[in-house]
């Protein structure tokens, strides 16, 4: 007796809660669009911030995911913040890879450009890449269209003084990515009124 209402209780309660909070079963790592009204999604066994963009991690061949937002941190402009996260497995004390962008208005601009030529460049187009200027001291990232196995992906890379890491973005991921950063910078150009 106590168990059936106990989950018609739970059942009450979740149908009480907005969408947004819910998991987001009809999350799928295909589409193409931004949902700016998803907090978090529960892909696998792992939740994750906001309507994220999958890509693989190249050295450790890991799916990672993005989040992408508005920031305002003191000492710096402004920013639309990119992060690229890279999960941990049971053991690790630290990801294999990841990393952060941090973009002024100006260098959102830029990299809108350069991921939406980079997504309509044609396959078998040489790309020699783009240098992605961003608001962090020392950070080399750099961005270009290549093709994998007959598909066209974008590569994010990284090169830091141990390594250099890629971010393999489907065509698909791509655009997700870049309605997430045109909705934050567009947060970025209207902030709240007070």
């Amino acid at each position: 007796m106590a168990r059936p209402l106990c989950s018609l209780l739970f059942l009450l309660s979740a149908s009480l809660l907005p969408a947004s909070l819910l998991p987001a079963n009809d999350w799928s790592a295909d589409d193409d669009t931004f949902d700016p009204s998803l907090q978090s999604v529960v892909i696998g066994d792992r939740s994750w911030i906001g309507d994220p963009s999958p890509f693989v991690h190249l050295a450790s061949s890991r799916t990672g995911y993005t989040y992408v937002n508005a920031t305002n941190y003191s000492g710096l402009d402004p920013a639309v913040q990119l992060s690229l996260m890279v999960p941990l497995k049971a053991g690790e004390s630290q990801p294999p890879g990841g990393g952060m962008l941090m973009l002024n208005q100006e260098q959102t601009e830029a990299f809108i450009k350069a991921i939406t030529d980079a997504i309509e460049s044609k396959p078998g187009e040489t790309n020699e890449g783009v240098q992605i200027k961003t608001s962090l001291e020392g950070a080399q990232w750099s961005l270009a269209a290549a093709n994998d196995n007959d598909a066209r992906v974008l590569h994010l890379e990284n090169k830091t003084k141990e390594k250099t890491h890629r971010y393999r973005f489907s065509v698909n991921a791509s655009k997700k990515l870049l309605g997430a950063i045109k909705h934050s910078l567009e947060k970025l150009e209207s902030p709240a009124e007070e």
